[in-house]
């Protein structure tokens, strides 16, 4: 019997990238155990850390959702494929290593995705705390619409979607590093229907060592990864200039430019696409 309940599949499988963050990585695993919803399995790729992530993902040996990976330095994309590779849940999510989920996160986002067979992802609005968990905002993101998210990455880290779609789809491209999953969900959107839930579920964390600060904000201008993407994006023409004229829209609604809502603490002024 018991060799039966643990090749069951799990309902939700959580992924946790991670690179040289040992100092949030318990904080981030905490926030996926102490979920209400219980049926879920939690992979945790350690990408390469030179820190003491090893020692720390030790302490959890015990644990039985939790299974490890350990590969060389890869990069966030290739971090991630490695873990859905052997995912093996229903519905699956993935969250970064110095971030914390809300506990009520998985529980509500599978709701939404149960008593909606025809949403295939569903996303939730988030919190901004700095390194030490103060709170610092609230993030209330948009509802979908295909087009606006041509322009943003509205979607940003608090979402759970169905397996399936990844069968279809494949995984995350290594050619939009920074941008894998706005890139993501843009494939996404072109075959499945998303929803937004307007409830406070995830803490994204600002802080000098994040994978943003030191790997975008460092770097003037666009990175690769966000030129690739535009390049695509504008291949699609008509597509391309319908997001224009709903961004201006809402340009016009917000009384000024969404990112300084949407992302507040990444956000900087850059010629217009």
């Amino acid at each position: 019997m018991d060799s039966k309940k643990e090749d069951r599949a799990p309902a939700i499988t959580v992924l946790i990238p991670t690179y040289n963050q040992a100092d949030y990585l318990p904080d981030a695993i905490e926030s996926v155990l102490q979920q209400t919803w219980r049926d879920f399995e939690l992979l945790v790729i350690n990408d390469g850390s030179t820190d003491n992530t090893r020692e720390v993902l030790e302490a959890y040996r015990s644990e039985p959702r939790l299974r490890v990976i350990h590969q060389s330095n890869q990069k966030l994309p290739r971090a991630l494929n490695t873990g859905f590779k052997q995912a093996r849940g229903k519905f699956l999510t993935w969250t970064s290593s110095d971030n914390r989920m809300l506990p009520k996160m998985l529980e509500t986002l599978e709701n939404a995705l149960r008593t909606n067979p025809d949403v295939s992802l569903v996303y939730g609005d988030w919190e901004l705390i700095d390194g030490k968990g103060n709170s610092q905002r609230v993030i209330q993101t948009l509802n979908y619409d295909p087009y606006l998210l041509m322009r943003t990455n509205y979607i940003n880290a608090c979402f759970l979607y169905r397996r399936s779609c990844q069968a279809e789809l494949g995984l995350y491209n290594p050619k939009y590093l920074h941008v894998e999953d706005w890139e993501y969900w843009l494939r996404m959107s072109e075959k499945y229907k998303m929803m937004h839930v307007p409830k406070v579920l995830y803490q994204y964390r600002i802080h000098g060592n994040s994978l943003t600060s030191r790997a975008v904000l460092s770097q003037p201008g666009l990175t690769n990864g966000q030129r690739r993407l535009i390049k695509a994006l504008k291949s699609r023409h008509i597509a391309w200039w319908i997001s224009k004229i709903k961004w201006e829209w809402l340009r016009l609604r917000m009384s000024g430019d969404p990112r300084r809502h949407l992302h507040p603490h990444v956000w900087s002024k850059k010629p217009d696409e």
